[in-house]
């Protein structure tokens, strides 16, 4: 195995050689130590400016780690010479721990291509995007954020405030204790969710872990859906108040009602039999051009929160969200504006305890 210290050496010249690389000629970036001995970089520009770039190397570094930078070398750095940037170089940085970091002002790069330094003496702005996932396997025996039982214990988390605990969340989400464990601790390294000395969850960044479930996740993938074709989308919006079985809407026509873009063009439904529904609206099946989209649920949590607005059934906010994130035209931005409602005005929509959580069993 690679000693720490000539891993690190071998991690900062890959990092240099990137960072050269993505630089125009005559620009360049070289290695050298600062008075300390601190590590760094130094970009120098065509017109004989220099900026010095203080180093923080990491052998990993997962999102809740980030804020040991803080309080290590770059608050030493900030305290010293507040005018030096701080760039922090590890074998992987993924998409959490590259926000956190921005929300910090510090810059990063790992040899898979996440790059984003900012200088100002010379102005420099870099920023490109690598690997999306860690290329090193993954931890032993840690969860995925991906399929329905993530999704499930995902909209507990957003739905219901903390604290509770493993058990809790398993018996309210009818989801085995070990699996819940697992997925908490991989939350937990992605800085999505803090947890108390005993392991309960202690606070959610609940946007955040939404944006992160729609990574996985896709509406009309991970749902059966089938495209229809109605007269007029609004008609058969108003004629769902009326349809029998569990019927709900979500995308376009639920965002409208919490978060208004534009006028909604084509309405999505979750529901149990989709042929009875398709029937009694009257639609015709459509291969392209569809205004109307019918849903057989993923996991039946989509039922979880359903709550009634124009006499019509729509699913929870939380639901909404991820639904529009991952649809298609101009879906995504309906649900940036439902995430944007829900982070202001998060008492209109989330429960203060599990007790009044029901979801059902899966299928």
């Amino acid at each position: 195995m690679i000693g720490n210290h000539a891993y690190e050496e071998t991690l900062v010249e890959e990092a240099r050689e990137r960072l050269d690389a993505l630089l125009p000629a005559p620009w360049a970036v070289a290695y050298a130590p600062m008075d300390g001995g601190t590590r760094a970089f130094v970009i120098s520009a065509p017109n004989g400016t220099a900026e010095w770039l203080a180093l923080e190397v990491r052998r990993s570094l997962p999102p809740r780690d980030v804020p040991t930078i803080l309080s290590g070398l770059g608050r030493a750095i900030r305290n010293l010479a507040p005018e030096v940037p701080v760039l922090v170089i590890a074998p992987w940085i993924g998409p959490r721990a590259q926000t956190l970091l921005v929300e910090e002002q510090i810059n990063y790069l790992d040899p898979t291509g996440n790059v984003r330094i900012q200088a100002d003496d010379p102005a420099v702005f870099i920023s490109s995007s690598g690997a999306t996932r860690d290329p090193q396997a993954s931890v032993r025996g840690a969860a995925r954020v991906r399929g329905p039982k993530s999704g499930r214990l995902i909209r507990a988390l957003v739905d219901v405030r903390p604290p509770y605990g493993v058990g809790e969340l398993a018996d309210a989400t009818r989801l085995a204790p070990g699996y819940v464990s697992r997925m908490l601790d991989t939350l937990d390294r992605e800085a999505l969710v803090q947890r108390g000395p005993r392991g309960r969850v202690e606070s959610v960044e609940t946007i955040a872990l939404l944006r992160r479930w729609a990574e996985s996740y896709d509406v009309l993938s991970a749902n059966a859906a089938r495209g229809f074709v109605a007269r007029d989308a609004a008609e058969a919006y108003a004629a769902l108040a009326d349809m029998p079985g569990r019927v709900a809407v979500t995308g376009s026509f639920a965002a409208v009602r919490l978060a208004p873009v534009a006028a909604p063009a084509v309405l999505t439904v979750y529901c149990e039999h989709v042929d009875g529904v398709a029937g009694k609206l009257g639609l015709l099946p459509a291969d392209e051009g569809a205004n109307v989209v019918l849903l057989r649920p993923f996991d039946d949590v989509v039922w979880t929160g359903v709550r009634r607005m124009d006499a019509v059934d729509t699913v929870a906010p939380a639901q909404i969200a991820v639904d529009c994130l991952t649809g298609t035209g101009r879906m995504p931005a309906e649900g940036e504006a439902v995430l944007s409602w829900m982070a202001g005005d998060e008492s209109s929509w989330r429960a203060d305890s599990l007790a009044g959580l029901s979801v059902p069993a899966a299928a």
